[in-house]
């Protein structure tokens, strides 16, 4: 997905210089740049460049499907709006205050007509004004005014509305950005990431900050999606990662195994199978039990009848591969499940005859070292994939809605999130060329278990919410030129 960031660090205010913005702002452009995003940094915006560049910012955004705005320094609130305060902003009086900072709102109103479909912006900016007007110290310093977020939109606060921010004195980050900074990296939804910025926030402060967010977010969203990944590394080779490099050869047990595997000879496969528990884990190369997991899966696929009972019975023909708290031949079934031959994800032609199998055997916490491989491989698809069982642990579910005509049930969407799914194509694979008013007449139990293989789920982790009462055996209409797509 594109993803686009504008960062503001406004330190030098006059007579009364921050410490810590300009740093903020460097920091989290810096890291919000590893996670994908094009960056804009300002740093001391006067109030000309900083009403100009948000708002070249917020019109950029149809361009984009993800956009962050952050802005660390001076922020406070008249007649309960919210404004961002440039290095120049005259304090004489309300109204010179007002017209020469930035309005919330208007950011607000911009993004609320942005065809981005997420939106998130990041207000490290309560901190006190240490040279107050008397017209500011009638409002009792009551840091930023609380404000309602539009659809798709999650909006953070360094405090809780009413509190002050700290600026981290002998600190390189304030507190609340410090806490960014540390958490951003990890692989969680946004809104647990929040919840450990509030936990961390909290605590450096002493109870004295709470950080404050409100969210009309209908999707999931990852700062870090694989991107970075600090949890575990891929530790295969590239002959085993890309299998196509594998040059067939050698004469250990597992060498001879993964030649007879990749025979695509159902006579030279099936005893193949059976040489696997001869195999001595301690002795055997990691790579090569890898290999071996990937071509088990292949021959299944291929109907090689060994490699087919191996499958169906996963979780536990896989049990006596596990060596030192690892399962190689897991992974490599597992990896073979999402990438090819050269090491690309597969997206679109998944290999999900054995997927059920797989998500049940990993349920188990023995692979939880398998789970993890699992979770690494997929974090940079997510954005395309429905269901990683590592992260949508109790499933996922989905919204339909069906029309009648006729008396006749036509399928109208299918949404997952709140966004439709249900994409019209002039082409489908199995169909052929269609119409808009070509349609598949399936009954409803084949319609659930189509969306379960369309979207690589188990119908088991899939729960569907329908318009309207509907039996199993209802017959009703699909229309045949769509696709489901994230």
């Amino acid at each position: 997905m594109k993803a686009a960031a504008l960062i503001i660090g406004n330190s030098n205010y006059l007579n009364n210089v921050l410490d810590n913005p300009e740093n903020d702002a460097n920091d989290i452009a810096e890291i919000i740049g590893r996670l994908g995003f094009k960056t804009n940094t300002v740093l001391n915006a006067n109030t000309v460049t900083q009403d100009k560049t948000i708002t070249e910012f917020a019109k950029s955004l149809d361009e984009y499907d993800i956009g962050l705005f952050y802005f660390a320094g001076h922020g406070f609130q008249l007649n309960n709006a919210n404004y961002l305060a440039a290095i120049d902003t005259n304090f004489d009086d309300e109204e010179h205050a007002a017209h020469s900072a930035f309005s919330l709102n208007m950011l607000l109103s911009y993004l609320s007509k942005s065809k981005n479909r997420t939106s998130i912006i990041i207000l490290d900016a309560c901190r006190e004004l240490l040279n107050k007007k008397s017209w500011y110290r009638s409002v009792g310093n009551a840091g930023l005014a609380p404000v309602y977020a539009p659809k798709g939109t999650l909006i953070a606060y360094a405090t809780s509305p009413g509190e002050k921010a700290l600026d981290g004195t002998g600190r390189r980050n304030g507190i609340y950005t410090g806490a960014l900074l540390e958490h951003m990296v990890a692989e969680i939804p946004i809104e647990e990431m929040f919840k450990r910025v509030r936990n961390t926030v909290f605590a450096l402060s002493k109870g004295k900050q709470t950080s404050w967010e409100h969210t009309s977010l209908t999707g999931t969203f990852f700062f870090n999606s694989g991107q970075l990944s600090h949890s575990l590394s891929i530790e295969y080779n590239d002959r085993a990662i890309k299998d196509s490099l594998y040059e067939v050869g050698g004469d250990t047990l597992a060498d001879l195994i993964i030649k007879d595997l990749k025979s695509h000879n159902f006579y030279i496969q099936n005893p193949a199978i059976d040489n696997l528990r001869r195999l001595n884990l301690a002795e055997e190369d990691m790579n090569k039990l890898f290999l071996i997991g990937r071509n088990i899966l292949q021959s299944a696929c291929g109907s090689a009848n060994s490699a087919e009972r191996f499958m169906n019975n996963l979780e536990e023909r896989i049990d006596s591969f596990t060596h030192e708290n690892k399962n190689h031949v897991l992974n490599g079934i597992i990896f073979e499940t999402f990438f090819d031959a050269y090491g690309s994800f597969r997206q679109d032609n998944i290999k999900s005859e054995y997927l059920s199998e797989l998500y049940k055997t990993l349920d188990n916490e023995r692979y939880k070292e398998s789970m993890q491989f699992l979770n690494v491989i997929l974090q940079p698809h997510n954005n395309v994939l429905f269901y990683n069982p590592s992260i949508n642990s109790t499933g996922i579910s989905l919204d339909i809605e069906f029309e009648t005509v006729s008396e006749e049930i036509i399928l109208k969407s299918i949404k997952y999130e709140t966004q439709d799914i249900l994409v019209e194509q002039d082409y489908d694979e199995i169909w052929g060329f269609s119409g808009n008013n070509s349609y598949t007449l399936l009954n409803y139990k084949k319609l659930k278990r189509r969306i379960a293989e369309d979207i690589f789920v188990p119908e088991s982790k899939l729960t569907i919410n329908s318009n309207i009462e509907i039996d199993d055996e209802q017959e009703l209409k699909y229309p045949s030129n769509t696709k489901l797509m994230k």
